[in-house]
């Protein structure tokens, strides 16, 4: 059966800076942009890895390091990229991890908690006098299953298992894109031009090396196995983002498959848990997350 896609315009003069675009839906929304004529910025870990795809790329792409697990590696990025006066007309949060074990960032936050939700969330802010157009944030459904714990985040009291923390993690993907909207529609955030929109994303359930984190081989072979299956590929998986990243869209929306319980399909515009549509809370989050990376003073 053919890959269906979906209507993407033409990027020309656009820079997209994708995080985690060495592999899985990341890349794939890099080589769509670039496809489409936008010069892409590639903020990834693994630099090495980095410089092959934008080797591979058609059009213009350059190579920052960044790892989420460190806010000086971040801060470092935001300096680079502010130096060279980098001018960003969309952001694409996209790097995530999920791991099998518990484990912490450099600054001894939950692993989870720091790459998916801290690492990006200083980024952005960090970042957002450089951006012109859009930020997205991939999320994940799986925050429909989450509730935040504001009095235990980094589960040092509680019982950490990998599934529940992705998804808290994950919710907070969706509560601090909330807050930053709100503060980028009435004048709180700064950003580089008027008009500077955030959006969100669910890419479903997509084939890629993220499924396999039990740290068990069998289990992961099982996982792998029913994912050629069931999952979309990766290029698929990303229509989602490109579609959150070029449409016209109300504000703060969250695009996700259309079908399978919104695991695959064509995008669209999907429901959200309560708790990660309640401003309040969002705002709780974004405290929080303000005081973990020192983002003020």
């Amino acid at each position: 059966m053919a890959r269906r896609t979906i209507d993407i315009p033409d990027l020309t003069g656009e820079t997209w800076l994708v995080t985690g675009a060495t592999s899985g839906v990341g890349l794939e929304t890099a080589r769509a942009a670039s496809a489409h004529g936008a010069r892409v910025i590639l903020g990834v870990r693994d630099t090495a890895r980095g410089g092959e795809v934008a080797a591979e790329l058609p059009g213009e792409a350059r190579v920052v390091a960044v790892d989420l697990a460190s806010l000086d590696s971040v801060r470092r990025a935001a300096v680079e990229l502010g130096d060279d006066d980098e001018v960003i007309d969309v952001l694409v949060n996209n790097a995530g991890a999920i791991t099998p074990t518990r484990g912490e960032t450099a600054e001894g936050f939950e692993m989870l908690l720091g790459v998916n939700l801290l690492g990006p969330f200083l980024l952005t802010n960090l970042l957002l006098p450089l951006v012109r157009r859009r930020v997205v944030i991939v999320g994940s459904n799986s925050h429909q299953g989450a509730s935040f714990d504001f009095d235990d985040p980094h589960v040092r009291r509680g019982r950490w298992n990998p599934a529940s923390a992705y998804a808290r993690s994950k919710l907070g993907d969706m509560l601090w894109g909330l807050a930053l909207d709100r503060r980028l529609r009435d004048g709180r955030a700064t950003a580089g031009a008027p008009g500077v929109d955030v959006h969100l994303t669910h890419p479903g359930w997509a084939a890629t090396n993220i499924s396999n984190a039990s740290g068990n081989v069998l289990i992961d072979r099982v996982v792998t196995g029913v994912c050629g299956v069931f999952a979309q590929p990766a290029a698929q998986a990303a229509l989602t983002t490109m579609y959150a990243a070029t449409r016209p869209l109300p504000a703060c929306s969250y695009v996700g498959p259309d079908a399978m319980r919104h695991l695959r399909g064509m995008p669209t515009l999907i429901g959200r848990s309560a708790e990660a549509a309640d401003p309040e809370v969002a705002e709780r989050l974004w405290e929080l997350a303000e005081r973990e990376t020192a983002l003020t003073p």
